[in-house]
């Protein structure tokens, strides 16, 4: 699509919001986490819509998960950079988590705010 997912956001949600949790996770975490799946769901045939099951000869498609996370990889980040820096997030509190490991911390921060 046209629009950015970053650019949707900004428009819809970030108003509201007081908080945004940005997995930005790097590329080989990213890709083996949709390699994996895509395989998973080839071997146990899994449906995903509509009938459609997954197929290894079009993991290189284009609009594949696997293709589409690694061509939109850079874009994706440098949207989000760029989105973050503008005065329409100035308002949040941004919690930009580089690996999973860093979750429960930031939880732990969002529930002890949220009781005070």
């Amino acid at each position: 699509s046209s629009v950015s997912t970053a650019a949707s956001v900004a428009s819809s949600v970030l108003p509201r919001a007081a908080h945004l949790v940005w997995l930005d996770y790097s590329r080989p975490l990213i890709m083996r986490r949709v390699i994996w799946r895509s395989i998973s769901r080839a071997i146990t045939r899994e449906e995903l819509y509509n009938g459609n099951r997954e197929n290894a000869s079009n993991w290189l498609d284009k609009d594949h998960p696997i293709r589409w996370a690694w061509d939109t990889f850079h874009r994706r980040r440098a949207e989000y950079e760029a989105l973050l820096a503008t005065p329409q997030s100035a308002h949040l509190t941004v919690f930009r988590l580089r690996h999973p490991s860093e979750m429960a911390e930031v939880l732990t921060k969002l529930v002890s705010e949220r009781g005070a």
